[in-house]
């Protein structure tokens, strides 16, 4: 992979459910699994694919990003030897979600694009893919087809939670035959939002749509289908994309799956993000804690169950948490009742508060909230 960069998109998730949490950061910088951002997979699996240049495309929220990605040594990656660039974002038009692949996110950068000349491929993913994927086999299949574009794509499951704008794909072989809007295909065959292009392909690409005022890279690909040598590569293994409340709240909760697990954290790569020096969590003695995820530095002194604490909260006696999500700094009272609730960062709920959600409508309290 020494001739790739790699490319990772900004969602900006302004147009999905998850906009109270997406007050004060973006879709990349979310939180997630107790420790982590959803840009940490992303990033995470470029780097462990032995890629050494990549780029991050940040959104008008800059402030989260460049806090979290800080010099990118985390990820062994080094922002004062631009192996770790955050570009800027085209932001004065909000095209929403109907733009699969932003031309003009690629378009104003392309300096990292032609920053090394001897880059041959381009890597272009979303951030907010929670995954272990190891880009080296679908690499394989695009050198060997010597193809323009490679799609990386996934059987379709009820776990992908399908958006209008998702693009399915019809094959002859593994060469790609047709790309399909949700609404135009009955496909088994999703795009998984990663792909594998020629860099001067994309250049290419990417004049061809400045020149007819085209948006999504995604079209311009769909109509070049005839002229370009176009094909997928399969990803096997687990996958959520978070693009919705549902998903994120599902997705942190396949984390207490031991086999969803065991691929995510224990294979023979790992997830990296920014470290924090803190002490262990201490449990007081009348705790609780069953099928969940506790962060370092939280003080506990109530019980847990199926639930998503991250770093240093504190939970009081006799609290009773359940089927929530609780991020950093959150102070839970004593005798609280909190049952499908989702707490942002440095929230405080009082002694003997009750909160209680649903699984499909949960309580979620913004950043800095008391109650």
């Amino acid at each position: 992979m020494n001739n790739v960069i790699g490319f990772i998109l900004n969602i900006d998730g302004d147009n999905t459910d998850l906009k109270p949490l997406l007050e004060n950061r973006s879709m990349s910088t979310l939180p997630f699994g107790g420790r982590y951002r959803l840009i940490d997979f992303t990033l995470s699996n470029m780097v462990n694919s032995g890629i050494k240049h990549i780029g991050v495309v940040g959104s008008y929220k800059y402030s989260s990003l460049i806090d979290h990605l800080g010099t990118g040594k985390e990820w062994s990656l080094s922002r004062k030897t631009q192996d770790l660039s955050i570009l800027s974002g085209y932001s004065s038009v909000r095209y929403g979600d109907s733009v699969k692949i932003s031309v003009r996110d690629l378009y104003y950068n392309e300096m990292f694009l032609d920053h090394n000349p001897d880059t041959e491929d381009v890597i272009i993913s979303a951030p907010n893919l929670v995954t272990a994927f190891d880009f080296n086999p679908a690499y394989k299949i695009h050198k060997t087809n010597n193809a323009d574009v490679t799609m990386i794509f996934k059987k379709v499951r009820p776990s992908f939670d399908l958006n209008k704008n998702d693009v399915f794909l019809d094959f002859n072989r593994y060469r790609i035959s047709s790309i399909h809007r949700n609404d135009e295909s009955n496909s088994d065959y999703v795009y998984a939002d990663m792909m594998i292009v020629k860099r001067k392909v994309l250049l290419d690409l990417l004049d061809k749509a400045n020149a007819i005022g085209e948006w999504d890279l995604m079209d311009v690909i769909r109509d070049n289908l005839d002229t370009l040598r176009i094909f997928g590569a399969p990803h096997t293994g687990y996958l959520s994309r978070v693009n919705s409340m549902k998903r994120y709240q599902e997705s942190n909760q396949d984390l207490l799956d031991f086999d969803v697990m065991e691929e995510l954290f224990h294979g023979e790569h790992q997830i990296y993000t920014k470290t924090k020096d803190n002490h262990p969590t201490n449990y007081g003695p009348d705790v609780a804690v069953n099928h969940s995820i506790v962060g370092s530095g939280c003080k506990i002194d109530g019980k847990i169950n199926n639930s998503v604490l991250f770093r240093d909260s504190k939970i009081g006696k006799d609290a009773h948490i359940d089927n929530c999500i609780i991020m950093q700094h959150a102070v839970i009272g004593d005798n609280v009742t909190l049952k499908n609730v989702i707490l942002d960062k440095y929230c405080t709920i009082r002694d003997k508060a009750t909160l209680v959600g649903t699984k499909d409508d949960p309580i979620i309290l913004t950043k800095g909230r008391s109650l």
